[in-house]
């Protein structure tokens, strides 16, 4: 009920804006922020556990759909999933129905927030919640709310590739989205293992690369992608 709901919704707002000209659009731009705790770095034979928290803000006025975010961690920063509980659901509309299933797999919260039909006068506002699972050499993002739907965060080396699904880009042929902000808290822990762990520090600073890639919606953005970067504190 809930799904039929939200795509009639979109089927109205779809009728606002035909005929509307699209106006001269700013270049693409993202604000990254975030924070690791503790600030106490480990070794590589000893990590440190850290709860990591990132937020990353995109320029509404840009009107841009999100096709994937990517974060890239330096070599001081460790992520995976080896030797904890991972999430492996049979499909992801098994997880969206039974999340409990994967309750022993959680690692941390999160929200997030877009316009539906940014080209509108009156654009509607999505809003979700994320609960983030630790699944098989990625996190599982399940997001709840205006919509449900899996997100999913493929690990390989040094960063992490959040995949934007289709059904959210564009919940309606013709009809798309604009990410407005992404925030989360990650952390998963399971005796000596962690989803993500210092194993030094450099310069007393970690640095964190955020880059956002765009789909056109429908035509092309000023540039593909628009990236940011913060430092975290660290000690040795």
């Amino acid at each position: 009920m809930r799904k039929s709901f939200f795509v009639a919704s979109v089927a109205t707002l779809a009728l606002g804006t035909a005929g509307v000209a699209y106006a001269q659009l700013p270049d693409p731009s993202i604000e990254a922020t975030g924070s690791g705790s503790p600030s106490k770095a480990g070794t590589k034979s000893k990590p440190k556990a850290v709860t990591f928290k990132l937020d990353v803000k995109n320029n509404a006025e840009a009107k841009t759909t999100a096709k994937s975010i990517k974060i890239t961690f330096p070599k001081t920063i460790k992520v995976s999933t080896k030797g904890l509980n991972e999430c492996d659901p049979e499909t992801d509309q098994a997880l969206i129905d039974d999340p409990s299933q994967c309750s022993s797999s959680k690692a941390g919260k999160g929200s997030a927030s877009a316009n539906l039909n940014p080209f509108s006068a009156t654009p509607a506002p999505l809003n979700f919640q994320i609960q983030p699972y630790v699944g098989k050499n990625e996190i599982l993002f399940l997001l709840s709310g205006s919509a449900n739907t899996i997100l999913h965060g493929k690990i390989k080396g040094q960063s992490m590739t959040i995949e934007i699904t289709p059904d959210l880009q564009q919940p309606v042929t013709g009809v798309f989205s604009a990410l407005n902000e992404i925030a989360a808290t990650i952390k998963a822990k399971k005796g000596k293992n962690s989803l993500i762990s210092a194993v030094g520090c450099s310069g007393g600073k970690h640095t964190i690369g955020v880059e956002v890639a765009y789909v056109g919606n429908p035509n092309p953005p000023a540039k593909p992608s628009a990236k940011d970067s913060f430092d975290i504190k660290c000690s040795k």
